[in-house]
């Protein structure tokens, strides 16, 4: 079972041992609120999979590429139901 770390502020806000810690190809990274608007930091991480909520993308008329996937709320669930969770 891999485990999803939920971000929910943007990249620089967290420590370098915070960043250092998660860096596994079995993790996987979701963005939420405002962690939303720097996808692109998060995208240096080496991790199976970063995800970004699609209402908060909606919500902040955010653009994003191929590099991130796009989950509704129902895929959220499954994610977090299914995976170890760590919230930052």
């Amino acid at each position: 079972m891999s485990t999803v770390h939920i971000f929910s502020k943007p990249f620089s806000k967290y420590s370098a041992t915070t960043i250092a810690l998660l860096q596994n190809n079995a993790n996987q990274v979701l963005l939420t609120g405002d962690a939303c608007f720097d996808w692109r930091s998060f995208t240096s991480l080496q991790v199976k999979n970063i995800y970004l909520l699609k209402t908060c993308v909606e919500l902040r008329n955010i653009e994003t590429s191929n590099a991130v996937n796009l989950v509704d709320d129902s895929t959220w669930v499954e994610l977090i139901t299914t995976n170890n969770t760590v919230n930052w």
